[in-house]
């Protein structure tokens, strides 16, 4: 056989041989081939009406969240308005969260397999192998919803009144255990939206549960249930407005304080002596007060040095002559 020169292959015009542009075409195809896989499976994953979306799961976990300070909120507002009923309780507040939350969430697991916010998008938690929850699954849902919140809440006060104490020691903070869950939590979700897990949370997925669209029958029809849903859109909106209210007048609040005003006056002759007008260093004649500074001049002395100057001699306040204010203490 006789050997095929590559220089004797034709070129295009381009200067690229044939053989280089079978390469560019067998390219794109499998491009092309890997684009539709993608494509089907993605759109196999819409199709699926059990799985939920990545919004409603993001819209019940912050549901959720927002819920479980609804207690809290609600003496922290009453505590204010009425310190000594409330007060006490307040210091109280996510004890009695907890309590409120585990009646909640026992009620909603016990009827229809989800919590309160998971049931309020239509889901429910079954096992992975898309089997109900029994006695023992919901015994861990109600631990993980309620008190499991709790426990972390709580460490995040404990943690952040001993932080100047960890700062002096180089060890692995509370803080950076919590940065590296919450990164766990933020592949778990990119994982799945990407189809690759079947739950969106590493709690579920270590209960072996997830999440997927209820029955015709999940859908709560007790009118109490209404009452709680409409009950937490409600506090969700008076937390949202108070701590906008909170928020302004803090703004207001971290202003920086002014500087006290400096005087005028420099050397020790010239400073007021007690008894005399400050201007001409004389006894009071026709005495008046500048509202603005408090301070005590003659009439003729310092309304010419206001209209000239607009501002008080000694503490350098702006004043008018309308801030001027007569005195008669020696009127019969």
């Amino acid at each position: 056989m006789s050997k095929i020169d590559m220089n004797d292959q034709p070129y295009c015009r381009h200067g690229c041989s044939e053989m280089d542009n079978v390469d560019h075409v067998l390219t794109m195809f499998s491009c092309i081939i890997i684009m539709a896989e993608r494509g089907a499976h993605l759109s196999q994953l819409l199709l699926d009406s059990s799985r939920p979306s990545i919004f409603e799961l993001v819209a019940q976990e912050g549901l959720n969240q927002a819920l479980r300070g609804t207690i809290k909120f609600f003496f922290r507002v009453c505590a204010n308005h009425y310190p000594e009923t409330f007060g006490v309780t307040f210091h109280w507040a996510n004890e009695i969260q907890l309590a409120f939350d585990c009646l909640l969430q026992s009620y909603y697991l016990r009827n229809h397999g989800a919590s309160f916010a998971e049931n309020f998008y239509g889901l429910e938690r079954v096992t992975k192998n898309d089997c109900r929850l029994n006695r023992r699954a919901k015994i861990c849902s109600l631990i993980s919803l309620s008190f499991l919140p709790y426990a972390l809440s709580k460490l995040d006060a404990y943690f952040s009144k001993r932080q100047p104490s960890y700062q002096r020691h180089p060890v692995m903070s509370f803080s950076s255990i919590r940065f590296i869950y919450d990164l766990i939590v933020l592949i778990n979700w990119m994982l799945y939206t990407w189809g690759k897990s079947v739950t969106h949370s590493p709690v579920l997925h270590l209960l072996g549960m997830k999440l997927k669209h209820g029955g015709e029958n999940s859908s709560p029809g007790i009118s109490l249930t209404k009452i709680i849903e409409m009950s937490a859109f409600f506090i969700q909106f008076l937390e949202w407005w108070f701590t906008n209210q909170s928020s302004q007048a803090k703004s207001m609040l971290s202003l920086p304080i002014p500087p006290p005003p400096h005087s005028v006056v420099q050397n020790q002759n010239s400073k007021p002596r007690t008894g005399a007008c400050p201007l001409c260093q004389k006894q009071w004649k026709n005495e008046c007060v500048l509202r603005v500074s408090g301070y005590v001049f003659c009439y003729r002395c310092i309304l010419p040095y206001l209209k000239e100057n607009s501002k008080c001699p000694i503490s350098k306040l702006p004043a008018t002559p309308n801030d001027l204010i007569r005195i008669f203490a020696n009127a019969e």
